[in-house]
């Protein structure tokens, strides 16, 4: 019991701290990758077909242009020996101008590491892949978009340390990392904003950095030299820019532990990934950059016996375990999750000749779009959620005495128990009047619990009245079958509408959605408040209701 008071008075600590800055956090955001890249010019023609179609809030596609002599040049093969001219890519920028987006406002760049051999200590070719990588910058900037690199050796393994060259792997790191602040400083002198979503940065040597000698590790690694790289990076990188690790190895994971632990490891000063920064950079790295997610669709759709599986969950479906996962891997990131597909498409593949020749998504996971449109729009998934509480004719209230009409001997509502931070208990809580009331709480709640199965979607309401400067919110917790806390980072904080107009009596509405982890047995609802001894926060007409499975 101690340990669970420890852990509500953390949770009902950082719920008043949400209040404060909640409106301000970053909405996350989807952003899909496949086979299907497209270019600008397909982007102009099928913009609001790909927007209907593929639930995302961005998409990263491929810079494409037509040179001198009308021979292709594109951003995935940016390491080649030819100079590009700015103004071959100016009818990309007219290209995405033309587009009316309403969803997609977060565009990136695909910027393949692809190079055709060329040395590191080649000045000539260093020189002219920054002058493209500044060419991509600004169609980026003046599109409003983002760049997106992909560190992955597709070939010639660029970031392995070749003895052959007669370098040590000391003096490899040092020019490495040259080449790193010589790139960035090209892209933020053109765009020092930007945002540049890497599909992986340090989470890729994540083993070298828990090592106590991590060169041993990187030195005969596939991607040894990338630390240095992004060294070099961060070494130029303007104030302004975000750094993204796009965390492919996001598509191996499974429950919210393992996102979680993920986004810890690259993340805390402590963690691999910053272990693997120089101690100059390492402050800079922890402020600029942030922890993304790589998600492989394939991974629900492949049939069992591949290497790229993942099965359901007792009592669910692949696609329940997909969105479960995706709403995880969300959780766990700052604001990016990349969504990659192969074997199938979001829209009509450029040269396809009939639909007989592709298979799209939704087709092979029947509903898929519906739910990723849910996770990228929370507004529309709290709808749907709320239509299917409506149209259940079955739809049970399952909170006990929400109207606060039965009271207890001691004044307080019956079937609900109340908690206050240990170290400032000056609240009173009790029933007046058909209210749950807190009054003069720094910080307190009133707790009840109702059993749920992971998978389940619940649907919470009620009203919320406060004076003065206090504030009133739900936030959902989770339980396992021993009722100890579990999945914290999946909390729901539910917050009234702050553009409400109060109802007659003061009462401005509270509505959220919560869906139940995989280790969770219980459901607790929390009714918080937070204000000063004066104060009075009160609650009425809570319910919980099980939704129908979507």
């Amino acid at each position: 019991m101690r340990i669970a008071r420890v852990f509500l008075s953390v949770a009902v600590i950082v719920s008043t701290a949400l209040c404060a800055f909640a409106q301000d956090a970053p909405k996350k955001k989807l952003i899909e990758l496949g086979w299907d890249i497209p270019t600008t010019g397909y982007i102009r023609e099928h913009w609001q077909e790909m927007e209907k179609d593929a639930p995302f809030d961005g998409i990263i596609y491929d810079l494409t242009a037509k040179n001198d002599e009308g021979n292709g040049v594109a951003s995935q093969s940016l390491f080649t020996s030819e100079p590009w001219k700015k103004e071959w890519f100016e009818s990309c920028v007219r290209d995405l101008e033309s587009c009316d987006f309403q969803r997609y406002q977060n565009n990136f760049i695909r910027i393949n590491f692809y190079p055709t051999p060329f040395d590191w200590a080649d000045e000539e070719s260093w020189k002219n892949v920054c002058e493209k990588a500044a060419i991509c910058a600004w169609v980026a900037r003046e599109t409003k978009g983002g760049l997106c690199f992909d560190f992955e050796s597709y070939g010639a393994e660029m970031f392995k340390h070749d003895p052959s060259t007669g370098r040590s792997f000391e003096e490899s790191k040092q020019i490495a990392r040259q080449r790193g602040a010589e790139m960035c400083e090209a892209i933020c002198k053109e765009y020092p904003d930007v945002v540049v979503l890497c599909l992986w940065m340090n989470s890729v040597n994540a083993d070298a950095g828990r090592s106590e000698y991590p060169d041993l590790t990187l030195r005969r690694g596939g991607y040894g030299l990338l630390p240095s790289f992004i060294d070099g990076m961060l070494d130029a990188v303007a104030p302004e820019t975000t750094l993204v690790d796009g965390c492919e190895n996001g598509y191996y994971m499974n429950g919210s532990a393992q996102y979680d632990r993920a986004a810890c490891d690259m993340l805390l000063a402590t963690g691999p990934a910053v272990r693997l920064v120089s101690p100059e950079n390492r402050k800079k790295y922890r402020s600029q950059v942030q922890a993304g997610f790589g998600f492989y669709l394939d991974m629900y759709s492949n049939p069992e016996g591949s290497a790229f599986y993942r099965g359901a969950e007792p009592g669910e479906t692949r696609l329940d375990r997909l969105v479960a996962n995706l709403r995880s891997a969300l959780a766990a990131s700052d604001e990016y999750v990349w969504v990659y597909g192969e074997q199938k498409r979001w829209w009509t593949p450029e040269n396809a000749k009939s639909n007989d020749d592709w298979t799209s998504w939704e087709e092979a996971l029947p509903g898929l779009t519906d739910r990723i449109f849910g996770l990228a729009d929370p507004a529309y998934e709290l709808k749907s959620v709320q239509e299917s509480v409506l149209s259940d004719p079955n739809a049970e209230n399952l909170c006990v005495n929400g109207g606060f009409s039965d009271v207890d001997a001691n004044g307080m509502p019956a079937s609900w128990s109340f908690w206050q931070i240990e170290t400032h208990p000056t609240g009173e809580f009790k029933a007046v009047d058909g209210a749950a009331v807190i009054e003069g709480a720094q910080n307190g709640c009133f707790i009840q619990s109702v059993e749920a199965k992971p998978g389940e979607t619940f649907l919470v309401t009620g009203k919320v009245k406060a004076t003065g400067e206090s504030f009133g919110n739900f936030r959902v917790r989770w339980q396992g079958d021993r009722h100890n806390w579990v999945s914290q980072t999946l909390d729901v904080m539910v917050y009234p509408d702050f553009d409400a107009q109060p109802d007659e009596s003061g009462y401005v509405e509270l509505t959220g959605f919560a869906v139940v982890p995989n280790d969770a047995c219980y459901l607790v609802l929390l009714l918080s408040a937070s204000g000063s001894e004066d104060e009075v926060v009160s609650f009425d007409d809570v319910k919980i209701y099980r939704a129908q499975k979507r």
